[in-house]
């Protein structure tokens, strides 16, 4: 009998520890299967834990595939079902496709119609990278008549729609949602200023409507001047309260409540459009502005008063900073990628400059970061692999075989990389 019991005793040990193993791997994954929004979490472009290989070849590739068009959006990845969207620049069609992200399979598409309009000749009409969570993918488009937002739940059916009016750019659209606990948000900033004879300005606000349902919640007003880009990111004090954070030309650096809308503050007006998304890191929230001709293109770092009370610090500020692409930062450093490829990496709590170099003929696409490693791909369709170190050292480049104005995205150990018309997944191979 008494061995009896030490038996069972045992197997209930032995189906705990398993259990515990259990849980400790399925926390694990769920801490990193998850990519959804532009620049991955919160918008900083970090998967530290990420086990990614560094010297990419071919024989890396997991899967490649020819999506339904062309595009520059990211990927996104909820669980096992990764998002993209592609357009056909001749009709305007925009399409959502979903594919198992581990064998690449499509699971489904669905599409939108847009009206063909004039854009930058470095746009497209898929431009913008849905975001994704628990219950719906997140899609935004825009003609100069309509201004959408999107949900569709992860079967690839249309839950609601919302149509915010004119749409009003030099550019063209090329705004990402985010989500916010139960909110989407978006950063719906128009032209107002060199207009074309006979146009209005367009409407510049922060929208935020429920996830569930796509109502009203709030809309915060911004200075109308340009059509600016730059994605929000999520600031929390000492005191654990949490601040909508952006910049755009007319108001700067601003701060938002993001449960009811409501200004914080706003300091620092750029001189010129802001395109790169935030980062919010550590105490430092970073923003750029510039150029397509890359002239006087330069990053500001400002430090957000602890307590809330007093106006931010400007930190510092470098001069020939990234326009189009966001910085990415990790282990104290920050790298930046401008759009005539030219990469520099700077000190994150100095601006002190580490090292500049030309690596490339140009970016538009924004860099990723693990804990060892910065993945970045240029125009031409190389993927750049850098250590992060105080010197600059490429540890690879492999070109993707087609041009790209993409940025990757990272989930579950693997790379998914956007080229024109292909999706490409790359991970470590098993021995």
């Amino acid at each position: 009998m008494r061995h009896q019991l030490n038996c069972i005793a045992c197997r209930m040990l032995i189906l705990v520890g398993l259990t515990i193993v259990a849980l400790n791997v399925q926390c694990q994954l769920n801490a990193q299967d998850n990519w959804s929004r532009f620049h991955g979490p919160n918008g900083t472009g970090l998967a530290e834990q990420a086990d990614l290989p560094s010297d990419i070849s071919d024989d890396n590739y997991i899967w490649k595939i020819k999506l339904a068009g062309l595009g520059a959006s990211s990927p996104v990845i909820w669980g096992d079902q990764l998002f993209v969207t592609s357009c056909d620049p001749n009709s305007g069609r925009l399409t959502l496709q979903c594919f198992d992200a581990v064998t690449g399979k499509e699971r489904w598409q669905t599409n939108f119609q847009q009206e063909v309009y004039r854009l930058h000749g470095r746009n497209n009409f898929a431009s913008s990278t849905p975001a994704v969570d628990q219950d719906h993918v997140y899609v935004t488009y825009a003609d100069p008549n309509h201004t959408m937002l999107v949900a569709v739940d992860h079967d690839g059916n249309k839950k609601w729609e919302r149509d915010f009016g004119t749409w009003v750019s030099q550019h063209g659209f090329g705004v990402s949602p985010m989500v916010y606990q139960d909110k989407v948000i978006f950063f719906n900033s128009q032209q107002a200023e060199q207009l074309e004879p006979g146009q209005s300005p367009g409407k510049s606000r922060v929208i935020a409507v429920s996830c569930q349902d796509g109502s009203d919640i709030w809309e915060a007003p911004l200075t109308p001047t340009r059509s600016c880009y730059a994605l929000p990111g999520i600031y929390r004090d000492v005191h654990g309260k949490e601040q909508l954070i952006t910049c755009n030309t007319g108001d700067g650096f601003f701060s938002l409540d993001p449960q009811t809308g409501n200004r914080n503050w706003a300091t620092l007006p750029f001189k010129m459009r802001t395109v790169a998304s935030t980062l919010i890191v550590d105490d430092l929230v970073i923003g750029s502005n510039g150029s397509g001709g890359g002239g006087g293109n330069y990053l500001v770092a400002i430090r957000p008063d602890k307590n809330g009370v007093n106006p931010p610090e400007k930190v510092y500020q470098v001069p020939r900073a990234n326009y189009v692409p966001s910085p990415v930062a990790v282990k104290g450093k920050l790298f930046m990628f401008g759009d005539k490829g030219i990469a520099q990496c700077v000190d994150l709590q100095t601006g002190k400059q580490l090292w500049e170099k030309r690596v490339a003929t140009g970016f538009s696409g924004s860099p990723i970061a693990t804990s060892d490693h910065v993945y970045v791909m240029d125009e031409p369709g190389n993927l750049l692999v850098i250590a992060v170190a105080d010197k600059y050292q490429e540890v690879c480049k492999h070109s993707l075989g087609e041009t790209t104005r993409s940025t990757p995205a990272v989930a579950n150990n693997r790379l998914y990389l956007r080229t024109d018309s292909h999706l490409i997944c790359v991970g470590n191979k098993p021995d």
